[in-house]
């Protein structure tokens, strides 16, 4: 089986290092150029289903990179960002005390997601969406996502040190092509092989 992992286009947030998370902020005038131009050339799978979060972000995203090729299958809010609490719409600069200081200490003071509540609403989401897949007898799906997404993900399926968060890359507007297996019994999903989304 196989999934196409896709990050949301630059937003407005990411040019002011916002912590956007659950916020709905809007893509950037670049952030929507950038994805015009990837659309034609970045070799995006085509895949049986496609998914997306259901900030906007996301849902532009799917919009101008798959938007009159194929239709949105699942909008999904179980597939947003992390949840930031009181320093959503916070500049990141600007707030006491760094959220991964926390995030990664399994602790939050800001009413936030920890690493463990993250992972767990991510894995079991994504196992959801394979599970399904594979009842319906279908072999793969695209999910346009978030960073933290992505890196949660990666982390899981390759088994690296969780602070490895911070040094993946999950550039916007593209992302990995995953080559997995499922297993039915134990409905878990084991990851073959993976690559990142090459131009064409």
């Amino acid at each position: 089986m196989k999934l196409v992992l896709v990050r949301h286009g630059f937003s407005v947030a990411n040019g002011k290092n916002i912590y956007s998370g659950w916020s709905d902020v809007a893509l950037s005038e670049q952030g929507i150029a950038e994805l015009k131009e990837y659309r034609d050339s970045y070799d995006y799978p085509r895949t049986d289903r496609y998914y997306s979060s259901d900030l906007t972000r996301c849902k532009d995203t799917f919009k101008y990179l798959f938007g009159g090729k194929v239709e949105l299958d699942e909008i999904s809010p179980r597939l947003r960002e992390i949840y930031f609490g009181s320093y959503e719409d916070q500049v990141a600069s600007e707030v006491p005390v760094p959220f991964m200081d926390e995030f990664f200490l399994n602790e939050s003071s800001t009413g936030g997601e920890t690493f463990s509540s993250f992972t767990y609403r991510i894995m079991t989401e994504v196992n959801r969406i394979v599970r399904d897949l594979h009842e319906n007898g279908l072999d793969s799906a695209t999910l346009v996502c978030h960073s933290g997404v992505i890196k949660c993900l990666l982390i899981q399926m390759q088994n690296l040190p969780f602070t490895d968060f911070k040094v993946l890359d999950a550039p916007n507007g593209l992302g990995y092509f995953l080559d997995i297996d499922y297993d039915d019994k134990y409905q878990s999903i084991e990851l073959k092989s993976i690559k990142p989304i090459e131009k064409i």
